[in-house]
């Protein structure tokens, strides 16, 4: 499997957050891996796997999977709030929320070289200096509202990604998640966000390819990138 163009860390050692891809439900008869695949394909850059009904031998086995699927692309694999699901699978990151493991504590679970990124769902969380330190990237969470988070706080908007990029330390890129689609994607770049997270805007899609494509294409347009740049 090929990357899509430019993917990989930046100079400083954060991950491209650019298109970032949690799993969610596929269409009846698709592969989740397969699904995968082509997404990265089209230009994902950042693939989380989020599963909240099956065991942590299912993410373990599934992640392990995707892990070999993503050889050799430069895609940043994470597993979303199970610390020791992360530690199992080779290479993982790890994503958590306000209400779970706190990232000093996953940070010291996982050691320096995992990715491991904070939802923030209030700005009282910014003056949590240890788990800011702890973090290789924050997800402004949700922007807009979005059937995959029905439970979350009141959206954020554009105008709160903006108060959030200028409260954050500037050396935490910001990726933004809920609600988002192409035609809204460059809105939130041009807020201030380093790139955009979503779920059935590609894994619902008919053609995931096609989708992050499109999807990576306006990003990297509000960026001021060509699809080819390289970090």
């Amino acid at each position: 499997m090929t990357a899509g163009p430019g993917v990989g860390a930046d100079a400083a050692g954060r991950p491209d957050l650019r298109l970032y891809l949690v799993t969610g439900d596929v269409p009846a008869g698709a592969d989740l891996a397969d699904v995968v695949s082509a997404a990265v394909e089209g230009g994902v850059t950042t693939l989380q796997l989020r599963d909240k009904s099956g065991t942590r031998d299912d993410v373990i086995r599934v992640g392990t999977r995707l892990v070999e699927r993503l050889a050799g692309t430069g895609v940043t694999f994470i597993v979303n709030d199970d610390v020791d699901a992360a530690r199992a699978i080779p290479g993982a990151g790890l994503h958590v929320g306000p209400d779970d493991l706190h990232p000093a504590d996953a940070r010291s679970s996982l050691g320096d070289a995992a990715v491991i990124g904070w939802s923030i769902h209030d700005v009282a969380q910014l003056d949590d200096a240890a788990a800011l330190e702890a973090c290789d990237y924050l997800a402004v969470s949700p922007v807009w509202p979005t059937p995959t988070k029905p439970d979350t706080t009141t959206p954020w908007g554009l105008d709160g990604v903006r108060r959030l990029r200028d409260a954050v330390p500037a050396r935490l890129p910001l990726v933004a998640i809920g609600g988002i689609t192409a035609a809204n994607a460059a809105s939130v770049v041009g807020a201030g966000a380093d790139g955009v997270c979503v779920v059935s805007a590609i894994c619902s899609a008919a053609d995931p390819q096609a989708a992050a494509h499109t999807l990576r294409a306006q990003v990297d347009a509000a960026l001021g990138r060509a699809p080819g740049w390289s970090p």
